[in-house]
C-alpha cells in the first residue's frame, strides 16, 4: 500500500530533510571541542533546548503508539503514560541534580567511578544493545516504502544516512539543534491533524462512536489490574534510559535538569492526549485497518493522507518523520559513546582520540543498526523483548550508585547485573519452550521476563548491602 503525495507535499519533506542536514552540520562552537563538548555540549545545556531534545527522543515510536491506541484505544494513557510520568517525577525529584553534580559524564562512566571496570564494560555492553537504532530506522523504511514506494533497504539506507550523518562534526550539539525543529514539527504536526479532525467530527460525537472497549481504561480485553501493575513497573526503564542520563548530564545545574524533566512530563501528557485523539480518529475513520495489510502500524501515516489537504499532509508526514529520526540520531550517537568510549577505555585519553573514536563508534552504530534492521523484520519486537532482559542488569546496580551507604565491590555489581540479564533471559527462554507458562498461554504467573530478573537483583542488592561476600568496599 502506498501513499502518493503531490509535489507540494512532497517539497514541504524535502524541505525539512535541507534543514535537518544544515542545523546538523553547522560549525560547533569551537574549532576545537573538548570531550565534554562533543560529548555533552560542554554542558551548558538551558531549559528550552533541555525539553526540546528530551521530549522529542522520548517519542522515536510513534508508529507502534498509532497502532497500540488504534487496536485498544484510551488504554494507552494507561499503561503508556501514567507510569513513565510517575518515573519520570522520580527522577526528576531525586536522581536528575545528582547526575549533574557528578563528573561520570555516561552509565557505564558511573558504573566504573562507584563500583570497577568490570561492572563498568558489562553496563557498556547492556547500553548499547538497548540504544540500537535498528527499531527506529525499520520504522523509516517503512514509512519511505509507504510515500515513495522504495525497497525497504533503500529507505532504511536514506533514514541512517539523513540521521546520522551530521553526528560525525557536531556530536551532541548537533542533535540538539536537530531536535528543536523536531520538537515543533512533531507538535505542529499532530496539532493541524487534530484540529482538522475535530473540525469534521467534534470529539463528543468521536467518543459516542467508539467502541466501547476503546472507551474503557482497562482496552477491549479487560485488562486485569496486575497487567497494569506489571506494565507500570515496566515503566522503570526510565531509569536506565541513557538518554535521560545524557540530558542531564548536559544540562547547565542541577536544578535545570530537575525543571527540564518537569516541564517535560506535562508536554508529554499534551502530546499523549494528541497521540491518543488521533489513534481513536483512526479506530472511526479507518475502520478495516485492521484486516488491511498495512495494519495497524500504518494508522497515523493513512489517517494523515486519507483526512488532510495538501500542504497540511506534507507537514503531517514532516512531524512523523521528526518524531523518528529525534530518536535516531540520540541513540546512534549513545551506541556511539558506548563503542568508542566506555567498552574501549584504558585509562585517560586526549579529547582528540576520543572524539576520533566515539566518530567512528557512529559509523559502527549505524551500520549495525541499518543491517539489523533489514535482517530481523520484527525488530521492534527483538528490541522491546532484549529490553526487558537487559535493563534488570542496569537497574537496580544504578540506583545503588545513588544511595549513602558504601559502595559494593566490582565483583558484586557484576554478580547482580549478570543475575538479573540471566534470570530474565531463562525466564523467557522457559516460557518459549513451554517450560514456564500459565494455564492460557501466557508468561507465569503473568509477569514477564523484567519482573522476576528485577525481583532476583533487588534480593541480591540487599544481600551484598548488609554484608554478603563482595560487599566490602573495594
Amino acid at each position: 500500500m502506498n501513499i502518493s503525495l503531490p509535489a507540494i507535499d512532497i517539497s514541504i519533506v524535502l524541505i525539512y530533510l535541507g534543514a535537518i542536514l544544515y542545523l546538523g552540520f553547522r560549525p560547533p562552537r569551537q574549532s576545537s571541542p573538548t570531550a565534554a563538548d562533543y560529548l555533552l555540549g560542554g554542558r551548558r545545556l538551558t531549559v528550552v533546548p533541555f525539553v526540546a531534545t528530551l521530549v522529542a527522543t522520548w517519542y522515536g515510536g510513534i508508529l507502534g503508539v498509532g497502532e497500540f491506541t488504534y487496536l485498544n484505544g484510551v488504554v494507552n494513557l494507561v499503561v503508556f503514560g501514567l507510569p513513565y510520568y510517575f518515573f519520570a517525577l522520580i527522577y526528576a525529584l531525586f536522581l536528575a541534580g545528582r547526575i549533574r553534580r557528578g563528573e561520570a559524564l555516561t552509565i557505564p562512566e558511573r558504573f566504573g567511578r562507584h563500583f570497577g571496570p568490570r561492572s563498568a564494560r558489562f553496563s557498556a555492553l547492556l547500553v548499547f544493545l538497548l540504544t540500537t537504532p535498528a527499531p527506529y530506522l525499520l520504522m523509516l523504511g517503512v514509512l519511505a516504502r509507504l510515500l515513495t514506494g522504495m525497497p525497504l533497504w533503500l529507505g532504511v539506507l536514506l533514514g541512517t544516512i539523513f540521521s546520522t550523518a551530521y553526528l560525525w562534526r557536531g556530536g551532541f550539539q548537533s542533535v540538539v539543534r536537530t531536535d528543536l525543529l523536531q520538537f515543533i514539527l512533531m507538535f505542529a504536526g499532530f496539532g493541524a491533524l487534530l484540529m482538522l479532525l475535530h473540525w469534521q467530527l467534534p470529539l463528543s460525537e468521536l467518543w459516542e462512536q467508539l467502541p466501547a472497549g476503546h472507551r474503557s481504561l482497562r482496552g477491549p480485553d479487560s485488562m486485569s489490574g496486575q497487567v497494569i501493575l506489571v506494565w507500570f513497573f515496566i515503566a522503570s526503564w526510565t531509569f536506565v534510559d541513557p538518554g535521560f542520563y545524557q540530558r542531564c548530564a548536559a544540562a547547565r545545574d542541577g536544578a535545570t535538569a530537575r525543571r527540564g524533566i518537569l516541564i517535560s512530563i506535562g508536554i508529554w501528557f499534551v502530546f499523549d492526549l494528541l497521540t491518543t485523539a488521533a489513534g481513536l480518529y483512526a479506530v472511526v475513520f479507518l475502520p478495516d485497518l485492521a484486516q488491511s495489510l498495512a495494519g495497524g502500524v500504518a494508522a497515523f501515516p493513512l489517517l494523515g493522507a486519507a483526512v488532510l489537504p495538501t500542504g497540511l499532509r506534507g507537514l503531517f508526514f514532516a512531524a512523523l518523520l521528526a518524531v523518528i529520526m529525534s530518536t535516531v540520531d540520540s541513540f546512534t550517537f549513545i551506541g556511539a559513546t558506548t563503542l568508542g568510549r566506555d567498552l574501549q577505555r584504558s585509562g585517560p585519553l586526549t579529547a582528540t582520540v576520543e572524539r576520533r573514536r566515539i566518530r567512528w563508534g557512529i559509523v559502527t552504530s549505524g551500520t549495525l543498526g541499518f543491517l539489523l534492521a533489514l535482517a530481523v523484520p520484527s525488530v521492534v519486537e527483538l528490541w522491546y523483548l532484549l529490553g526487558t532482559i537487559l535493563v534488570p542488569g542496569l537497574l537496580v546496580p544504578i540506583l545503588l550508585t545513588f544511595g549513602r551507604s558504601r559502595p559494593l565491590s566490582d565483583n558484586a555489581a557484576l554478580s547482580i547485573g549478570l543475575a538479573g540479564v540471566l534470570v530474565a533471559a531463562l525466564w523467557q527462554v522457559g516460557y518459549q519452550a513451554g517450560v514456564l507458562s500459565a494455564p492460557d498461554g501466557g508468561y507465569p504467573l503473568g509477569l514477564p521476563p523484567m519482573l522476576p530478573g528485577l525481583m532476583v537483583t533487588a534480593v541480591l542488592g540487599v544481600y551484598h548491602l548488609r554484608g554478603g561476600p563482595g560487599a566490602e568496599i573495594k
